[in-house]
C-alpha cells in the first residue's frame, strides 16, 4: 500500500492542531468502516457539521485502523435521490482523533433540508439527512424540536429515538449523559466492561458501543443534533487528580459527536456553550454547566441517606457570591444574551435543573447539590437578568433527573426563589430513576407547588412545538423501555402563551 508523509493541518474545529501521520493514498478495507454510523449537528442558518468515525472493528481502541490517516470524501446534496450535488470535499481521518471526521460546511441556505454521505475506499456510508436553521430575523412560522437526555445502554433500549424520528422534529437537543461510566447494577444490556473508562482508549470503546446501537444510528442519520456534556459523560470537578481522565473523556466525546469547539488532542478545555437564533422566534443559549462550575460539594454538610448523598443541607459556603455553576466568563455571556434578546422566547438549555425545590427530610431542609440549588448566588444573578430583560419569555429546558417535570417559577412558596419563567425537564431515554432519588421528591411535592408535573416512572422525551404566540411542550413516554418495539404515548401536555405568565396543562 503506497503512502506519503505530510503534515495534516485540520480545520475540523482544531484551530491550531498540527498532527503528523502517514496518509494512505488509496484506502482499502476488508469490511465496512462505517459501523458507527453518520451524524450531523451544531447547525446555524448557513452551516452544519457532518460527522463519521471510521471503525471497521468498532470496539477496538483504534477502530481496527492502526496509525494510518485515511482520506474520507463527503458529499452534500439538495435532494434525497442525491442527484443535485451542492458541495463535496475530502477530509483526513487521523488516528490522533480516533479516525473521526468533522466536516464543517458553511455558506449554506437557511431553513434548507440537505442530504449527505461519506465515502472511504470502496465503501459508501448510509444516507444522511440534515437541516439548517432559519435565518436570524426571518419569519419562521414555527419550529418543532425535541429535548432528550440520559441514555444508559444497560438500563433499556433506545426505542424512544424511533418515535422521535416519527415525530419529524427540525432538530434534537441532547442535554447530556450520552454515555454512562457504569451500569449501576442493571443488566438489560452489557457494557463492554463494567470498569469505568479512565483512559482515552476506554472512553473510545464506550462511545463506540453506544454508537453501534441501530436505533441511535437511525436517529443521527435522520435528524441533526445539538449536544452538550453532563456528569456521566466526563469528570466534573477541577481536581488535578482527575484532569487526565477529564481530558480523555472530552476528546472521546468530541470524536463521536457532530460538534465544533474542541482544540487539540489531549486538551482539557472544550468550547461547548452556544447561542442559536431560530429566525425571529427564539434565542436559545446552550450552557456548559460542568466544565467551569465551582466544586459541587464545598463542605461536608449534612447529607441525607436518601439520594446517594446528593441531597444535602446547604452550608454557608454554598451561598457564597463568587460561587458559580458557569464560571465568570460564561455567566457574563449568558446574562448579556438574556438582556440582548429581541425574540418572543428567551431560552436556556441546561444539563442540570435550574428551578429550586426543597426537601423536608427528618425535619431538615435538603436540596439536590448537583443542580442549580447548589449554586444559588449564580442562579440569582441569572434570574435578575431574566427579570430585567425587555423582550422574550423565559423558558428553561433541562435534563439529568430521569423523570418528567413541568415547573412554574412564579409559584414557589419562598418569595426570594420565585422567577418569571417556566422549566421543562425531559425524562431519560433509558436510564432508570431509583427509589432513593424519587421518594423524597414525591413526598415533598406539596411543599413545592411550582412543580406542576412530576413523573418518575416513565422514560421518554419532550416534544416542543413553538410559534410566536405559543410554546407547547408534550411529554412523550415510552410504554416499556425494555421492549425494542415499544409504543409511545402522550403523558402530558403544557402550553405557555406569549405575554401570559406561567404554564397551562391541556392534557
Amino acid at each position: 500500500m503506497k503512502r506519503r508523509e505530510f503534515i495534516i493541518s485540520s480545520t475540523l474545529g482544531l484551530a491550531a492542531a498540527q498532527v503528523s501521520s502517514p496518509l494512505v493514498a488509496e484506502a482499502r478495507f476488508d469490511r465496512n468502516p462505517f459501523t458507527l454510523g453518520i451524524a450531523s449537528g451544531d447547525m446555524t442558518h448557513d452551516s452544519v457539521v457532518l460527522w463519521t468515525r471510521l471503525a471497521p472493528e468498532p470496539l477496538a481502541a483504534d477502530g481496527g485502523l492502526g496509525r494510518d490517516a485515511v482520506p474520507v470524501r463527503w458529499e452534500l446534496f439538495r435532494d434525497e435521490d442525491m442527484q443535485q450535488l451542492v458541495r463535496s470535499g475530502e477530509e483526513p481521518a487521523v488516528p490522533q482523533l480516533g479516525h473521526s471526521v468533522h466536516a464543517d460546511i458553511g455558506d449554506l441556505e437557511p431553513g434548507q433540508v440537505y442530504w449527505y454521505r461519506f465515502n472511504a475506499g470502496s465503501y459508501i456510508s448510509a444516507k444522511g439527512r440534515t437541516k439548517t436553521l432559519p435565518a436570524p430575523g426571518s419569519k419562521a412560522g414555527s419550529i418543532r424540536f425535541v429535548t432528550a437526555s440520559c441514555q444508559n445502554y444497560t438500563h433499556g433500549s433506545f426505542v424512544a429515538y424511533d418515535h422521535i424520528i416519527a415525530d419529524d422534529p427540525d432538530f434534537v437537543v441532547h442535554l447530556g449523559d450520552y454515555i454512562y461510566e457504569t451500569s449501576y447494577g442493571e443488566t438489560f444490556r452489557r457494557h463492554e466492561t463494567e470498569d469505568m473508562p479512565p483512559t482515552l482508549d476506554g472512553f473510545r470503546r464506550r462511545h463506540a458501543l453506544y454508537k453501534t446501537d441501530e436505533t441511535l444510528k437511525r436517529a443521527h442519520a435522520r435528524l441533526p443534533f445539538f449536544c452538550t456534556l453532563d456528569n456521566h459523560d466526563a469528570v466534573i470537578d477541577t481536581d488535578p487528580a482527575t484532569m487526565a481522565m477529564r481530558a480523555a473523556a472530552y476528546q472521546a466525546w468530541y470524536e463521536h459527536m457532530p460538534t465544533r469547539g474542541y482544540g487539540n488532542p489531549g486538551d482539557n478545555r472544550f468550547r461547548i456553550r452556544r447561542t442559536i437564533q431560530v429566525g425571529e422566534l427564539a434565542q436559545v443559549n446552550f450552557l456548559d454547566t460542568r466544565q467551569f462550575r465551582a466544586r459541587q460539594m464545598p463542605c461536608p454538610g449534612d447529607r441525607s441517606p436518601h439520594g446517594f448523598g446528593n441531597y444535602v443541607v446547604r452550608c454557608p459556603e454554598m451561598f457564597a457570591d463568587q460561587r458559580s455553576m458557569l464560571g465568570e466568563e460564561q455567566e457574563n455571556w449568558l446574562t448579556h444574551n438574556i438582556l440582548a434578546n429581541n425574540t418572543p422566547w428567551n431560552v436556556i438549555a441546561s444539563s442540570s435543573v435550574f428551578s429550586p425545590f426543597n426537601l423536608d427530610i427528618d425535619g431538615k431542609t435538603y436540596n439536590f447539590a448537583g443542580s442549580w440549588d447548589g449554586y444559588p448566588a449564580n442562579r440569582d444573578r441569572v434570574v435578575d437578568a431574566i427579570k430585567r430583560s425587555k423582550a422574550g419569555q423565559a423558558v428553561i429546558l433541562s435534563g439529568d433527573m430521569h423523570s418528567f417535570w413541568a415547573i412554574d417559577g412564579a409559584l414557589s412558596t419562598a418569595p426570594d426563589e420565585r422567577f418569571p419563567g417556566v422549566e421543562f425537564v425531559s425524562s431519560s431515554i433509558s436510564a432508570n430513576w431509583p427509589d432513593q432519588m424519587d421518594k423524597p421528591i414525591a413526598a415533598n411535592l406539596v411543599r413545592n407547588p411550582q412543580i406542576q408535573l412530576y413523573e418518575p416512572d416513565k422514560r421518554g422525551y419532550l416534544l416542543h412545538e413553538v410559534s410566536a404566540k405559543q410554546w407547547q411542550a408534550t411529554a412523550r413516554a415510552v410504554d416499556n423501555v425494555r421492549d425494542a418495539q415499544s409504543g409511545v404515548f402522550d403523558l402530558a401536555r403544557f402550553v405557555v402563551e406569549y405575554g401570559k405568565p406561567g404554564l397551562r396543562r391541556v392534557l
